[in-house]
C-alpha cells in the first residue's frame, strides 16, 4: 500500500477550528473524488510538544493528509483525475506550498481488534537520517533491528513504520536534502497511563539510544484522525 501525505500548515489568520472545519468538510470531499483512492484520512495536530531525546527537525505542521492507493501508478492517476481541482482549493485554508511525502507502509504492531474504533492516543514522528547514514543503512536498522526493540517496550498497542519513497515539492520530486524525512512513525496507546509507561520504561531508553545511531532530527506530534474515505 502507498500513502500520499500532505504536510499541512494552516493560514496564519485562520483558527485551528476553522482550518479543521474547511479541511474536513470542504476540501475533503473534493480530494475524495480521486480515482483508485482506497482510504483517505486527515490527521489533525492536537499537541506539538517534543517528546523525544533527539533534537527537533524541520517539519512544522498543523496536520497531515493521508491518501492510500494500491500502487504509485494508481496514485499518479488518482491525482491527475482531479484536473487540479484539489490543489486549487488549498490556498483557501492552508499554505498552498504543500510538501508531500510518498510512503511505503509497514505494520509492525497491529492494533488489537478490541481497541479498534476506540479513541486512542496517536503519536506521529517524522524521522531524518543521522549524519553519514545512507538510505540503505537507515532502512536496515529501522526495519530489521529497531522494530524488534520497540516491541519490547510496554504500553504501545499499535506501531507502523512508513518508509519515504518519494518527496514532492512544487509538484516535482526532490532530494532528501530538500525535504529531509526518511521515515514516518505512527504509534498508538490505549490511554495516558500506557503512554507514560512506554516513555518511562528502560526498554524505550534502550530503543531511543539505538535510534540515535541512525536517526538524526525528529519531529513528534499527537494527532486526532478524521476519516474521509473509509478503507475499501
Amino acid at each position: 500500500m502507498i500513502s500520499r501525505c500532505g504536510l499541512m500548515r494552516k493560514k496564519d489568520d485562520m483558527s485551528m477550528e476553522d482550518f479543521q472545519e474547511y479541511w474536513l468538510n470542504v476540501h475533503g470531499p473534493i480530494a475524495a473524488k480521486m480515482d483508485h483512492l482506497r482510504q483517505y484520512d486527515q490527521h489533525l495536530v492536537i499537541d506539538n510538544e517534543h517528546r523525544h531525546p533527539l533534537g527537533q527537525g524541520p517539519i512544522v505542521i498543523d496536520g497531515y493528509s493521508e491518501l492510500q492507493f494500491d500502487s504509485y501508478g494508481d496514485m499518479l492517476e488518482g491525482v491527475a483525475s482531479l484536473n487540479g481541482e484539489g490543489a486549487n482549493d488549498v490556498e483557501k485554508f492552508a499554505d498552498p506550498n504543500v510538501s508531500l511525502l510518498v510512503l511505503a507502509k509497514r505494520e509492525v504492531i497491529r492494533i488489537p481488534e478490541h481497541l479498534r474504533g476506540r479513541e486512542l492516543i496517536q503519536r506521529v514522528s517524522f524521522l531524518g537520517r543521522a549524519d553519514g547514514v545512507t538510505s540503505e543503512q537507515f532502512k536496515y536498522e529501522w526495519w530489521n533491528v529497531h522494530d524488534h526493540m520497540v516491541q519490547t517496550a510496554p504500553g504501545c498497542c499499535g506501531y507502523n513504520q512508513n518508509l519515504v519513497i518519494d518527496r514532492i515539492v512544487g509538484g516535482k520530486s526532490v532530494s532528501y536534502d530538500e525535504l529531509p524525512v526518511e521515515g514516518v512513525v505512527e504509534m498508538w496507546f490505549e490511554n495516558q497511563d500506557a503512554f507514560d509507561e512506554f516513555y518511562a520504561s528502560p526498554e524505550f531508553k534502550r530503543t531511543a539510544q539505538h535510534g540515535s545511531t541512525f536517526i538524526g532530527k525528529i519531529n513528534t506530534y499527537l494527532t486526532k484522525t478524521f476519516s474521509v474515505v473509509s478503507p475499501s
